[in-house]
């Protein structure tokens, strides 16, 4: 199966790149963040029979994966009464601030 391929392939890659990290004390660059978000899309992809859609509509992909997270999000939220997600809703946007400072420093 071409998927688990490129998934093995991609999870070797990022052993390397936290070896080379580890050994230089260095953070990673945007393109290794890059490499560990193609992973995580990859492996959903995968596990949910979806690999052809990451050739032919990787935004679907990345859609339904995050999709997935948002309900994933609500289930550990005791109590959950359809208010929104909260919880993933803070984190998409201290993700975006991580996203906006790496590129900031990486074009330094």
């Amino acid at each position: 199966m071409a998927g688990r391929s490129a998934i093995r392939k991609t999870g070797a890659q990022i052993r390397r790149m936290n070896q080379r990290l580890k050994e230089t004390g260095t953070d990673p660059s945007n393109d290794d963040r890059a490499l560990c978000g193609a992973f995580a899309v990859a492996h959903f992809a995968s596990v949910t029979s979806r690999e052809e859609g990451m050739y032919s509509d990787p935004e679907t992909v990345l859609s339904d994966l995050l999709a997935d997270l948002m309900h994933w999000c609500d289930a550990q939220r005791p109590g959950f009464e359809l208010l929104g997600s909260a919880g993933f809703d803070s984190a998409l946007e201290r993700a975006r601030d991580y996203y906006r400072e790496e590129c900031g420093s990486e074009s330094e």
